[in-house]
């Protein structure tokens, strides 16, 4: 069997628009000059470049870590992180030998946000999985078999196959309606991208073509050519770019008239405009996360757009990759899950989280829940080795507690 994933990568490469079309199912979207809409065509758009981007970006960005919960006789839940274990190693250091567990995750997360779904065969030696090794669109299919199984069929530059069951292989995919492979979004976007392809060519038209002038000189009738030559050639030099520029003079009573946008002009922009808004609903980012900010937008209101953000564009995709990491890596009958911890993209500014920990030491008289320590690592300091770092306040208790003398059990006990 042959794992090396440049054979796939080549295989991918080497395919044409039209092969690639016609292997996902895209050929009735197309755009002018005679491109296919599919994952790679799709990508030319600045507007789908950026959505995928966030999306995978945002993901990859959230620090991953194995946990395990237990509970002690009280029923409360205590979590730890199981940093020595070797999933935890495999996710956090290096998937494969060639990939940062950042690239993975992300390249991942594009290929499922853009594609059908993400797939990675998996190296497991003695029931633990040590490579992840990605497969990329176009070289694999999947099929659901008579006993209801799946199964992949990846396709090696050499032309020859392979088929891998679902135990042998990592997937994460999108929204789907078979329950089995997901809906690519380029397709469900075909016609909204399509048309984005189609004002984006017809703007570069337009400019490329040259007829659209800053503007007009007009000169009296009887001036002879060589003169009119002379003086728009004049007037050209100065005030082209790189020009001179300053104040221009007109002899033969010539006169400037500069050109204003039209109608048709203000229009194209509309729609390239309203295209992007298209995108992003195709994809459920918010727009302002395509650079697309409305005029009436404040810090406010962007700053809860960002929670938006990453509430109900990143989560989603969150708990893809956490359950289909339990179910492809750990096994469902595992006790053991993987975690993304959004907390570093939902920081407030420095106000809001000062007010925040300052309650959460025992401010205004009220029990703590947090511990200094805690405090300092989750700002990313390192704890400090002193006995008061390492409680809890208790608050106004506390307070009346050394006014009276008396005393009460500690909170960690």
């Amino acid at each position: 069997m042959n794992l090396n994933p440049l054979t796939w990568l080549k295989k991918s490469s080497a395919m044409s628009l039209d092969q690639v079309a016609d292997l996902f199912g895209f050929a009735g979207y197309s755009r002018a000059g005679s491109k296919t809409v599919n994952e790679t065509t799709a990508m030319e758009v600045s507007a789908v470049f950026c959505a995928v981007r966030v999306i995978a970006e945002g993901v990859a960005s959230m620090p991953l870590a194995l946990k395990e919960d237990t509970y002690g006789s009280d029923d409360l839940k205590r979590t730890r992180v199981l940093r020595d274990h070797w999933a935890h190693k495999l996710l956090n250091d290096r998937p494969n030998p060639w990939m940062t567990s950042y690239e993975f995750v992300e390249w991942m997360t594009m290929q499922a946000a853009l594609g059908k779904a993400a797939l990675a065969v998996k190296n497991t030696v003695r029931d633990e999985v040590r490579e992840l090794i990605p497969v990329p669109h176009g070289a694999w299919s999947v099929e659901q078999t008579s006993s209801s199984g799946l199964v992949y069929r990846v396709t090696f530059i050499d032309g020859t196959s392979e088929v891998f069951s679902e135990r042998q292989v990592f997937v994460v995919r999108g929204p789907s309606l078979d329950g089995y492979s997901a809906l690519p979004a380029v397709k469900a976007a075909g016609d909204a991208i399509a048309l984005a392809m189609v004002t984006e060519q017809q703007q570069k038209s337009f400019v490329a073509g040259g007829i659209n002038p800053s503007g007009f000189l007009t000169i009296e009738p009887g001036v002879k050519p060589e003169v009119r030559e002379k003086l728009k050639n004049s007037f050209s030099t100065q005030f082209r770019a790189g020009g001179d520029g300053g104040i221009g003079l007109l002899d033969f009573g010539a006169k400037f008239e500069p050109m204003t946008m039209t109608s048709v002009d203000a229009q194209l922009l509309e729609t390239r405009r309203f295209q992007i808004e298209e995108i992003a609903r195709a994809f459920r980012v918010q727009p302002i996360m395509l650079m697309q900010a409305d005029k009436a937008a404040t810090y406010a209101s962007a700053e809860q757009m960002f929670r938006m953000h990453v509430t109900h564009t990143l989560m989603p995709w969150v708990r893809r990759w956490e359950e289909a990491l339990r179910r492809d890596i750990l096994g469902l009958s595992n006790s053991l899950y993987f975690d993304f911890d959004e907390r570093s993209l939902l920081r407030g500014d420095h106000k809001d989280q000062a007010e925040y920990y300052t309650k959460a030491l025992g401010a205004g008289g009220q029990g703590a829940w947090m511990k200094p320590n805690e405090v300092r690592v989750d700002m990313g300091l390192n704890p400090v080795d002193e006995p008061w770092a390492n409680e809890l306040s208790r608050g106004a208790m506390e307070a009346r507690e050394a006014a009276t003398g008396a005393t009460s059990p500690s909170q960690d006990e």
